[in-house]
């Protein structure tokens, strides 16, 4: 395992998100300023999601086609200043051209990191997936904090200083004297020249760990829209259900350190088959119980839920190995970009259920999609971790 090359993706990792994660403050100043309606707010938030995850396979296929080590730099780079210059938007119509900017530097970033993640990773791939989706889920949770400081610190003209951090971290990375940026996924005609014998595409395979990735990001983006409100409507504060909701999404992190490690261990299947398993008893407990208890299940259900997040990246990109760019975009970009839409349908469900009940049916989704475990075939020693 190539441990600076990791921490390098980390720290990207953590620029990434968190400069896209100021995001709802910097809005929330915005519409003031422009005086905008919440479609127009909520129009940012969507061509933000659309442009930094679903569109992320077309960038691991680019990657996987052609050498485009700089991508991982330059998207740090390209999501800072677009970021940085929001602030300094001269009317809604910039505001939403630079939104949708940093989101294609963000998507540009993901694919081909990972991809570096796995090529520097050895036989270690879940725990260097672990690593580099922890400084994502770290890198979101700063954002909104990030922003708080800058903008309401110094004004909408803070979020310059994103570009400082964005160019530096591309200037390191861009001249580290290692060339673990050069490393690529083997192409199909480098695999047929070199004689390397790789399976058929198991697109069955694929798609069942996209449709896995789609229902996790489901429930989690859910969770995260709903849940202060779901008990702010049992009494609970506001101000406590946002530390209700960092305390979940805090030890999710921490699960999917854990789990991308114990994967390289017991297999990759074994990590999502018990993260599924376990969420829809620790969410029902949560739905439950009152009072302290509420703290304790919300850290233990989100730290099921997330077990599973950086074994299923690597998981596609071992029955990828070929398309490691393209394994990568579709986990990261389109699983995250579907899930959230189906935020859209929780809150369709709530305002004709009730949110009780749509919690109730979120807690027992993922146990009714492990069947589709059983659709992915891979080799054994893919299975344990291993080389293939």
């Amino acid at each position: 395992m190539d441990k600076i090359p990791l921490l390098l993706m980390f720290l990207g990792h953590v620029a990434v998100d968190a400069s896209q994660g100021i995001l709802p403050v910097v809005a929330a100043r915005l519409k003031e300023l422009f005086e905008l309606s919440y479609f127009q707010v909520g129009l940012m938030m969507l061509l933000l999601n659309f442009s930094s995850s679903v569109i992320q396979p077309l960038f691991g296929y680019i990657s996987d086609r052609v050498r485009t080590g700089w991508f991982v730099p330059g998207g740090i780079l390209w999501t800072a200043v677009a970021m940085g210059l929001l602030g300094l938007s001269p009317n809604y119509a910039t505001a939403v051209l630079l939104v949708g900017l940093a989101g294609l530097g963000t998507a540009a970033f993901h694919p081909r990191a990972m991809m570096a993640v796995y090529l520097a990773s050895g036989l270690k791939r879940g725990l260097g997936a672990a690593i580099f989706s922890t400084g994502g889920n770290l890198g979101f949770a700063l954002g909104p904090v990030i922003g708080s400081l800058l903008v309401l610190g110094i004004g909408l003209h803070g979020t310059v200083g994103l570009i400082p951090v964005g160019l530096l971290l591309f200037l390191i990375i861009s001249f580290y004297p290692n060339d673990f940026l050069r490393r690529e996924a083997v192409s199909p005609a480098a695999a047929a020249t070199a004689a390397v014998d790789y399976p058929p595409v198991p697109w069955r395979s694929v798609t069942a760990v996209c449709l896995l990735v789609t229902v996790r990001s489901w429930v989690y983006m859910s969770m995260i829209t709903y849940l202060p409100l779901f008990f702010q409507a049992r009494g609970m504060h506001l101000q406590s259900g946002s530390l209700l909701l960092t305390v979940y999404l805090a030890c999710g992190a921490v699960a999917g350190l854990f789990g991308g490690h114990l994967s390289d261990t017991i297999g990759r299947k074994k990590v999502i088959v018990g993260s599924f398993l376990l969420y829809p008893l620790l969410a029902a407990l949560l739905l439950l119980s009152h009072g302290p208890w509420v703290w304790l299940l919300a850290g233990l259900s989100g730290a099921a839920l997330l077990a599973s997040f950086s074994v299923t990246v690597v998981l596609a990109q071992e029955l990828l190995p070929r398309y490691l760019g393209l394994a990568s975009g579709l986990i990261l970009g389109l699983g995250f970009g579907t899930g959230g839409l189906g935020t859209a349908l929780s809150g369709f469900l709530a305002d004709h259920i009730g949110l009780e009940t749509t919690f109730w049916i979120l807690a027992a989704v993922p146990l009714f999609s492990l069947p589709l475990v059983r659709l992915i075939r891979k080799p054994p020693e893919a299975e344990a971790g291993a080389t293939a």
